[in-house]
């Protein structure tokens, strides 16, 4: 159950980081029904910690695998599409 919690939470969270106007992964952002998706699996993650493990417990779990799958998705991604390239020419100001 906890693994299932985690993919639900974590998609939920992939969902909401591409319907972002701001995300950097796809051309368009997905439509505003992939938020609401997104918001809702991941309040229903949230959910299913509380009920698996306790109030106190469970809703800290689901804080802080919101808090990091928040994150990851626009670290790696933003690695990926500003990452250095061999043989990309640098930027205006940077040594070469």
């Amino acid at each position: 159950m906890p693994l299932l919690l985690l993919a639900v939470q974590l998609g939920g969270c992939f969902l909401l980081y591409l319907s972002d106007r701001q995300q950097r992964a796809l051309y368009r952002p997905l439509p505003p029904a992939a938020r609401l998706a997104g918001g809702v699996l991941v309040a229903g993650a949230a959910a299913g910690w509380a009920w698996q493990l306790g109030i106190g417990v469970g809703l800290f779990t689901a804080l802080w695998v919101f808090a990091l799958g928040a994150m990851a998705p626009a670290l790696m991604v933003g690695h990926w599409v500003d990452g250095y390239r061999p043989g990309r020419r640098q930027g205006a100001g940077e040594r070469p």
